[in-house]
């Protein structure tokens, strides 16, 4: 018998009996080209993480972080870190349909989640959470163990 993920068996008869299925040809569709969407998206991701670092603004003199910005901004820029290298390690499995590859979007989604939580960004959790395990667990029987 395969193992469960954290939450996996209470989340898992919520998002597909209580929400609409996709079709065979979406859940095609997402598994064949969310990859690379996933990769470009982490390339962009990189960017923006070295924007928060102030790799972008050293050269021109600016500071890229006010002095007054506390603790909740760094542990967005760790989690968030954490987050982007989960997405570029699950690339090379979810390509291969492996599924540990999609074990790590799974992880990076609570990670995700909590990072929204810390920081006080309830909306923002409720509306990732819903979207993001939603189409995880739609796509998830066309990854092999």
């Amino acid at each position: 018998m395969e193992s469960k993920l954290p939450l996996e068996k209470e989340l898992e008869p919520i998002f597909l009996q209580k929400f609409p299925p996709f079709s065979d040809t979406v859940k095609e569709f997402l598994v064949k080209y969310g990859p690379y969407f996933l990769l470009v998206l982490s390339v962009i991701g990189i960017f923006g993480l070295l924007t928060a670092f102030g790799v972008g603004s050293a050269a021109l003199g600016l500071g890229a972080v006010s002095p007054g910005i506390g603790f909740n901004f760094y542990l967005g820029i760790v989690l968030g870190t954490v987050t982007l290298i989960m997405y570029l390690m699950a690339f090379t499995p979810l390509k291969a349909r492996k599924r540990a590859g999609w074990n790590l979007l799974y992880y990076a989604l609570l990670v995700g989640l909590v990072s929204n939580l810390i920081q006080l960004s309830i909306l923002g959790a409720l509306i990732g959470g819903v979207i993001g395990f939603w189409v995880l667990f739609q796509i998830r029987e066309k990854y092999i163990l």
